[in-house]
């Protein structure tokens, strides 16, 4: 699939919801004004976006697992990245945003060809994602420095590794913000493509 096929991008928003501990001040806080301008950036450029995280069921056999429960607010977007009227909120089940869920259907009813995928976490859901959706034939971009991973104690190199196989074996990009706000978000190339 090529842009010149007139698809384009969608912005996919990874777990920055409420119930992931998104605080001022928090490990990794500082990431949420990156993503805000990411949707900021994909909202003037009429693009699609979508925020998946997870959701949790009570029957699901997690344990002591109490976060993501179904109706709490755990489930709601953080206030500084809240949805407009224009975006799409999906829940995933598991790991990958695309887990048992209609995220491909909607994307492909949007006619979008590539992903540009933020949020939380690299090493996780960020590099699941990534996955399905190279799986699923989108051209997949991931955007450095609009992901982190989500605990203090992950390994060194976890996102970097992360990042690796996302490049070298799915043959996605790996762009920090700006460069995805000019190569992908461009008000004027986005004009072009409607």
């Amino acid at each position: 699939m090529t842009e010149s096929a007139g698809r384009g991008p969608a912005v996919i928003i990874l777990d920055m919801a409420k119930g992931y501990g998104w605080e001022p001040g928090s490990f990794g806080y500082d990431m949420v004004a990156c993503v805000a301008r990411l949707k900021d950036a994909a909202h003037a450029a009429v693009v699609p976006v979508l925020y998946v995280t997870s959701m949790r069921r009570p029957t699901d056999n997690l344990g002591n697992e109490t976060r993501m429960l179904v109706s709490t607010d755990a489930l709601e977007v953080i206030p500084e990245l809240q949805p407009t009227d224009r975006d799409i909120l999906v829940y995933k089940r598991y790991l990958s945003g695309f887990s048992h869920n209609d995220l491909d259907y909607t994307l492909r009813t949007m006619g979008c060809d590539r992903v540009i995928i933020a949020g939380a976490s690299t090493d996780n859901t960020v590099l699941w994602t990534s996955a399905d959706a190279h799986q699923c034939r989108y051209a997949v971009v991931v955007v450095d420095d609009c992901t982190m991973v989500h605990r203090e104690q992950e390994p060194p190199g976890a996102k970097e590794c992360a990042l690796r196989i996302i490049r070298s074996v799915l043959h996605g990009e790996v762009l920090m913000l700006d460069e995805v706000i000019d190569r992908y978000l461009n008000v004027e190339s986005s004009a072009v493509r409607r």
